[in-house]
């Protein structure tokens, strides 16, 4: 059945216009009971006999099924776990000078025969009583076998008077190997068995003056053309994980699914990054600094 939310908005306009005309009226000399008693039954009949325009008139908008999708269900494979090897938190600012907390990660497959489908990454605050609230959550992208991927993210929730060292990082949700390539079909096989993530070489970190900041050069090797997510960690002198962002133009727009999508040939690829000053967080050591892949896409 087609909505009908929208018969209520002119009775709605109707009856607030009504109401500030009332407000309006108030410190005026007050009109005759008869005359008031008439323009009241005219707002009424105006609100409450509004004639909406018949159905006949109305759209009615049918949702048509989408493709079939040919990717496998991956809660068919054995739930597993996959590793969380270190992460550390940092804070930068945003184009608006806003402060931003970052999170960075190193995560890992640790089987070498299947893809991981992995569940969530909880981010928790511990609070004045040790108890642990949950800030944010979000998900990895499908990890390689036998893979070690680097995270970056950048946390929506708001954090003004968190401190850095209350916040964790852990699993959530179940993670899911793929099924056995051998019971798939061939169109199945190419989502539960992909190459390598290509190597990634951070080559140099030099000084910006506009913007303000640095800018990394690096070197992409791949086995296929392809579009591949990067992320940048942050790292101290002592090598302490100090969080990480999508390797984008735009880091803190990842929302839009935009951030850190960079397309490399097949072969070696030379590319930049320019990372503007304010993304860097306070006691980041430029010589620690690393880039590398969190997702590829071959379409």
């Amino acid at each position: 059945m087609p909505s009908t939310r929208w018969i209520s908005a002119p009775a709605g306009k109707v009856r607030r216009f009504a109401a500030r005309l009332a407000r309006r009226a108030e410190p005026l000399p007050r009109l005759p009971f008869a005359v008031a008693l008439a323009v009241a039954a005219v707002v009424l009949a105006v609100s409450v006999e509004w004639e909406p325009r018949p159905y006949d008139d109305i759209a009615e908008v049918t949702e048509l099924p989408s493709a079939l999708d040919p990717e496998i269900d991956f809660s068919g494979g054995a739930q597993v776990e996959f590793e969380i090897l270190e992460y550390g938190f940092g804070t930068v600012e945003d184009e608006l000078g806003a402060a931003r907390v970052i999170v960075g990660a190193v995560i890992r497959n640790p089987f070498d025969t299947a893809i991981i489908s992995p569940g969530g990454l909880d981010i928790t605050v511990v609070k004045d009583d040790g108890v642990e609230s949950t800030l944010e959550k979000f998900y990895p992208n499908p990890i390689p076998a036998g893979t070690t991927m680097r995270l970056g993210f950048v946390i929506t929730a708001p954090t003004e008077g968190v401190p850095l060292e209350r916040l964790r990082l852990s699993t959530s949700d179940p993670s899911f190997l793929a099924p056995d390539p051998e019971g798939l079909s061939e169109a199945e096989r190419a989502y539960a068995v992909v190459p390598p993530m290509p190597d990634v070489e951070l080559l140099s970190v030099e000084p910006l003056l506009s913007p303000e900041g640095y800018r990394l050069q690096y070197r992409v090797v791949s086995d296929q053309a392809q579009g591949i997510l990067l992320t940048v960690l942050f790292r101290d002198a002592e090598g302490r994980l100090l969080g990480g962002l999508p390797a984008g133009e735009d880091p803190f727009s990842f929302e839009l699914g935009s951030a850190g999508w960079r397309t490399v040939e097949e072969g070696e690829t030379l590319q930049e990054l320019d990372l503007h000053a304010a993304w860097i967080p306070e006691g980041a050591d430029l010589d620690s600094v690393e880039i590398g892949p969190r997702a590829m896409y071959m379409g």
